[in-house]
């Protein structure tokens, strides 16, 4: 008996110093063909693009010694459709363009990614929005020819908002006071697979000096209506209202704009957007906000088989070159935020 424990006791002591002894730490794992996606479908846009890039890994190597480097971000061939469906039937295919969208106004941040060219496939083609009696459904289908990988995804068109106030499709405009209880309401249709809504207003104004009046600058300053509100549900035509308070308007021109006794300014128009976004974008985006708790690891979203990234849908509806109201330059002497800005 003693003898038995005594071999096995050698035995485990052997084995331990065998693992001792090896040094090497193997944290690459085998190389794999990943492609990461980014794409969101618009119907209101004439051309809508999708960019897929490399995943890298090098296992004596740093990450950053590959960053700069073309071959390792973009793949050298592949052959990218987008497959349309009509309540679940087959339509349509169409064949998306490779291009340098640095060529065609779509530039890339400069960093320490490689930046000389901004790859992306472009879909010349009609993406329709799901109406209420047709729901509109996009495949994405990628493939290396060479090597045979293949990832997909799907996304539902977001359909159309139909907006009431305080513009629509006949006109309107935008009133606001410089009283703290005025709101300005926002109320819409919600569109079939919308899950949230942004609503911004672009806010053009003209700067000049006053000893040279000729001497124009036009600026463009945003104010976030609504954030990201989400909707009654995925099956859309369902009323939605907010009250936003007049006082962002004037808080948004003071938190851009700097006391100038030299500078004169004055309103020109605005434009106002509603963004819809399908449920698979809102989660990819509220997955990827910034962590406020202690805990930072957050978890991964996509929406890609076989590969990584989002491939969604989206709806954007553009008013644009509207005119303000009279009273809201009375408003803008009035306002403590902003009587000083020389409007």
């Amino acid at each position: 008996m003693q003898k038995t424990i005594w071999t096995m006791l050698v035995i485990a002591s052997l084995s331990l110093f065998t693992v001792g002894c090896d040094n090497e730490l193997d944290v690459a794992a085998d190389w794999k063909e990943v492609a990461i996606v980014y794409g969101a479908l618009n119907p209101n846009q004439t051309k809508n693009y999708v960019r897929i890039q490399r995943a890298f890994l090098d296992e004596k190597q740093g990450a950053f010694s590959f960053v700069n480097n073309q071959d390792s971000l973009y793949f050298d061939t592949l052959n990218v459709s987008v497959d349309e469906f009509a309540n679940g039937a087959y339509t349509r295919t169409y064949n998306l363009t490779k291009i340098n969208g640095n060529d065609a106004g779509i530039v890339k941040d400069t960093g320490v990614f490689y930046s000389d060219e901004n790859i992306l496939y472009q879909l010349d083609g009609e993406i329709k929005a799901s109406m209420f009696a047709t729901d509109y459904e996009y495949r994405l289908n990628i493939k290396n020819p060479i090597t045979g990988y293949e990832c997909t995804a799907t996304t539902s068109s977001v359909g159309q908002a139909e907006v009431y106030s305080p513009i629509n499709e006949t006109g309107g405009t935008i009133y606001i006071t410089a009283s703290d209880e005025h709101f300005v309401i926002v109320k819409f249709q919600e569109g079939k697979f919308a899950k949230a809504y942004r609503v911004d207003m672009d806010i053009r104004l003209e700067e000049f000096k006053l000893d040279n009046p000729s001497e124009v600058v036009t600026k463009t300053i945003k104010w976030p209506l609504v954030g990201l509100g989400n909707t009654k549900g995925l099956s859309g035509f369902k009323n939605a209202e907010y009250q936003i308070s007049s006082s962002g308007f004037f808080s948004a021109l003071s938190q851009n704009l700097e006391v100038d006794p030299t500078v004169g300014r004055r309103l020109v128009n605005f434009d106002f957007t509603f963004y819809g976004i399908s449920d698979d974008f809102n989660t990819f985006l509220s997955v990827s906000e910034p962590s406020i708790s202690i805990v930072q690891k957050k978890p991964e979203f996509t929406n890609i088989e076989n590969g990584l990234g989002i491939f969604a849908s989206r709806n954007i509806r553009q008013y644009k070159d509207r005119n303000f109201n009279s009273v809201v330059v009375s408003a803008l002497k009035q306002s403590e935020l902003t009587k000083d800005l020389g409007f």
